[in-house]
């Protein structure tokens, strides 16, 4: 069990609720929440500014405005530019799959025969404290080559295969505040 980091750092006040969750002190560190109260402080009241921008934008949209590219990106958008290459890794997706982030659904779901898997942390993970944390805990432990699950109703055995699919994460979203974490009062965004 994690407990609750409730402490001033240059300033900051970083509270993280505690998490029942099993390794939730591997990914509720110490540095990991001293990097995102870091993170909120420096880009929070910018990314709020961004979402209240957005706010008068549709506004403007729903009254019949059409949407257009802003004047000052010409000169970059009619400029000679590419991108990178592809990644290896991701040059094949045929068959790519998106769910949840428990340790059960992870695991099929990288052992499916798919190209590539998506952990969702918007849509397909239930947004409750534990489960994000767990969510982050699966990955952290799939990374380190340590990701199993023991099914208590069935005693059925999950591992990683040797030929998993790729991984990809979709965080939450930005405009989505985590009420569990807190710099300075301050929900920080759930994206973070």
């Amino acid at each position: 069990m994690s407990e609750v980091l409730d402490r001033p750092t240059e300033q900051k006040r970083i509270i993280a609720e505690p998490s029942s969750v099993r390794g939730a002190g591997e990914v509720l560190t110490e540095g990991a929440l001293d990097f995102l109260a870091e993170l909120h402080e420096r880009f929070d009241s910018r990314r709020r500014e961004l979402l209240d921008r957005r706010l008068e934008r549709q506004a403007r949209f729903d009254a019949g405005e059409l949407p257009d590219f802003p004047e000052d990106t010409r000169e970059l958008r009619e400029a000679e530019w590419t991108v990178g290459s592809i990644p290896t890794d991701l040059q094949d997706r045929r068959v790519e799959i998106t769910g949840p982030t428990n340790a059960k659904m992870l695991i099929n779901a990288l052992n499916s025969g798919a190209q590539a898997f998506m952990a969702d942390f918007e849509d397909a993970t239930s947004p409750v404290w534990d489960e994000l944390v767990q969510g982050q805990v699966n990955l952290k432990q799939y990374w380190a080559g340590r990701l199993d699950y023991s099914d208590p109703d069935s005693g059925k055995q999950y591992a990683v295969g040797d030929t998993p699919a790729v991984l990809m994460v979709r965080p939450r979203g930005w405009h989505l505040p985590e009420e569990h974490v807190t710099v300075n009062g301050e929900d920080v965004s759930g994206s973070l």
